[in-house]
């Protein structure tokens, strides 16, 4: 068996270095998960949810699908009466997973015994009655006869609590959900509880919207203030909307009051790592899937509120809301770790991996060179006109070559070379700007020299050729033809030139004697 192992592995790794793979996060996870990188992914988790048909069952059935498109993992998904059966199942280790109320595994996750992976539904606590009992509100069931739910079921036991904790004593009544309406119907019972996702239960659906006798009960403000201040980790204050189940006539006909507990995905500390992040991650980057069973999921922020008011995730599942999906993990650790990357490459440098690292960084390092070389190609092509564009331009692509050696995008080598490069280039465009700066004040002197030429014979023609040299330099100016410095060297040269006795731009009269 550890031949096979080994082998699978050599092979693995051949394959990697002989193909040449571009940087990818598969080559980063062969460098530090070691051997076993190549066949340790689960194929299978178990899953315990509900009866089939009913909305944990569907609920397992697209975790399955999410899972098994995304992750590549396989799901069996066991049916069971619920809850109570989905924990015992988990901690007696015949399933990875189960799907349970939050308050039926408040205190197994008090005892570290199983941790939160996601809430993946809201569960509203519903109280029906006839529509014409005398019944008001929940506190009116002291010695009613009330159906709490099957023994064993989530419902049972939040209906047991729940009168427990405001100290209402009931006759309780263990029917199943088709029985009861049953019940309710021939007035059997006064009452009947059920808990379940707002719109996920069909069930209840039809039942609620073809029956108008009955109508639901609200919580009064005590009790779900006592309850949600009491256990804020099992139970928060709901409402069921107004015609939520039907709407003409609505079903409510108003707004109903009342608490609600998570429907939440747990597991236990033991079960692997990796398939705790995978499982995680395949509900998170297909969130919107689960919409039906949490309506909020279609708009609102999943990493959120897959984990809204949970107090005991399960470290990696919490990593996949920080980080996202557990299969970079390797490469964010490895980029994020400059000695780890110098310290392997030192230590397999002459292996086969060490060889490939290295072809891969010089091939990056190639890239960038070649880029740089492109860039500075189409700046080279606007010095004849605008030697400044290129000068901004290669300063720019200077301070990202700096950016990227600073946050280790790069290495050094790469970096010095790109960085000579880029200032060879500036040291050019500067240069050229020199001399035409330098070219242009001399063909201003030679202009001058015959402007001064011209005063003698022609004082206005010469002081109207002025008015054109100045305009005319404003203009290029104006059209970045010539640089500020430039412009005003210039103009002072023309100032101090111009600076001529009035008397010497004027002809003299020549004198006339009178005899």
């Amino acid at each position: 068996m550890l031949k096979r192992s080994r082998l699978r592995t050599r092979r693995c790794l051949n394959a990697v270095f002989w193909q040449h793979f571009p940087l990818h996060p598969l080559i980063c996870a062969i460098v530090l998960m070691g051997v076993n990188s190549c066949n340790r992914l689960p194929n299978r988790i178990v899953i315990s949810s509900g009866t089939t048909g009913n909305y944990y069952n569907r609920l397992a059935e697209q975790i399955g699908v999410s899972t098994r498109n995304t992750v590549g993992i396989g799901v069996q998904n066991l049916s069971s009466e619920g809850s109570r059966q989905n924990l015992q199942r988990l901690l007696d280790r015949q399933a990875d997973f189960a799907l349970v109320q939050l308050d039926v595994v408040s205190d197994v996750m008090r005892q570290g015994r199983v941790q939160a992976v996601a809430i993946l539904a809201n569960e509203h606590i519903h109280v029906m009655t006839q529509a014409d009992s005398k019944l008001r509100s929940l506190t009116d069931l002291e010695g009613k006869r009330v159906g709490m739910g099957s023994q064993g079921s989530g419902i049972r036991f939040t209906a047991d609590q729940l009168m427990a904790s405001i100290k209402l004593k009931v006759r309780a009544d263990s029917s199943s959900f088709d029985e009861v309406f049953q019940r309710l119907a021939t007035r059997q019972v006064d009452a009947a509880i059920y808990v379940g996702s707002l719109g996920a239960s069909e069930k209840l659906r039809q039942r609620l919207a073809s029956n108008p006798n009955l109508r639901l009960l609200p919580m009064p403000p005590e009790v779900i203030n006592y309850l949600t201040t009491r256990d804020p980790g099992s139970y928060q204050a709901a409402t069921i909307p107004m015609g939520t189940y039907a709407a003409r006539p609505a079903v409510p006909a108003q707004d109903i009051p009342t608490l609600s507990t998570a429907t939440v995905l747990v597991t236990r500390s033991d079960v692997d790592d990796k398939q705790v992040g995978l499982l995680t991650w395949a509900i998170l980057s297909t969130s919107r899937k689960f919409s039906p069973f949490y309506p909020d999921l279609q708009t609102g922020d999943p990493r959120s509120l897959l984990q809204k008011g949970l107090f005991y995730i399960h470290p990696s599942a919490q990593v996949v809301y920080e980080q996202g999906d557990p299969r970079d993990a390797w490469i964010r650790y490895w980029e994020n770790n400059s000695d780890l990357q110098a310290g392997l490459v030192i230590l397999i440098g002459t292996t086969s991996i060490g060889l490939l690292l290295q072809k891969l960084r010089r091939d990056r390092s190639k890239k960038l060179v070649a880029s740089t070389s492109k860039r500075m190609n189409e700046l080279r092509q606007l010095l004849p006109h605008d030697a400044q564009l290129a000068i901004d331009g290669i300063e720019e692509l200077s301070q990202e070559h700096r950016l990227m050696f600073i946050e280790g995008s790069i290495a050094s080598e790469a970096y010095e070379e790109v960085r000579q490069k880029t200032q060879t280039f500036a040291d050019q465009c500067r240069n050229l700007l020199e001399q035409r700066r330098k070219r242009f004040v001399l063909d201003t002197l030679l202009l001058l020299d015959d402007w001064q030429a011209s005063l003698q014979l022609d004082p206005q023609a010469a002081l109207q050729k002025l008015t054109q040299i100045k305009q005319q330099y404003r203009e290029m100016l104006l059209a970045d033809q010539v640089d500020i410095k430039a412009y005003i060297e210039l103009m002072e040269l023309i100032s101090v030139m111009t600076l001529v006795p009035q008397t010497s731009a004027v002809p003299l009269q020549p004198n006339v004697s009178v005899t």
